[in-house]
């Protein structure tokens, strides 16, 4: 099954569509800060969230509990595709539902194999993969840009050291992150 989790009005075809309002011609309605959601266990080989992550869990036992329900709900090797304002556009900073900046980093807590080396290294990062019982490897990480930087980019103007540093030294660089994670599961039989 493939899943477009608080689709708001983007219906895609194929997919399962679920919104918390009933305002669209949605599939199903439920609210993701609600669990569990409404899928098997390792149901889901597909999960979109696009635009979504930022607004749910202001409060952390929530946030982790989304956390827990989409490795509950997803398959063996399922992917997850997350899409979200950068953190430091104003795209996030100027919208009061955005709860939560979503960063890579911020992906990678939920990640055992990580967890296990910080632990052997003494690097202080929460294992939340371990804590929560979650097993998440973030696959891709793609930074959209804005025109006048990417455009930059393409002509050869600007190489990826400098667009990293404009990114973690100034605002509204980057626009957006698109984040793939994959679920690492024991795989089921007759399953993924």
């Amino acid at each position: 099954m493939r899943v477009n989790l608080g689709c708001g009005n983007k219906i895609l075809p194929g997919w399962v569509n679920l919104d918390k309002h009933n305002i669209y011609a949605v599939d199903l309605i439920h609210d993701l800060e609600k669990f569990p959601y409404p899928f098997p266990d390792n149901s889901c080989r597909e999960i979109l969230m696009n635009h979504v992550l930022e607004h749910l869990g202001s409060d952390v036992n929530v946030f982790n509990g989304v956390i827990r329900e989409l490795y509950r709900i997803s398959a063996h090797n399922a992917r997850l595709y997350i899409n979200v304002p950068h953190p430091r556009h104003d795209n996030f900073l100027s919208d009061p539902t955005h709860v939560r900046p979503i960063t890579p980093d911020l992906l990678r807590l939920y990640d055992q194999s990580l967890n296990k080396e910080w632990e052997k290294s003494n690097v202080a990062n929460t294992p939340l993969g371990l804590i929560l019982d979650v097993d998440f490897t973030l696959e891709s990480t793609h930074f959209v840009l804005e025109d006048e930087y990417q455009n930059k980019v393409e002509q050869g103007l600007l190489l990826d050291d400098e667009v990293w540093a404009l990114i973690s030294e100034r605002n509204n660089i980057a626009r957006e992150v698109q984040i793939t994670l994959r679920a690492k599961k024991v795989p089921v039989m007759g399953g993924n």
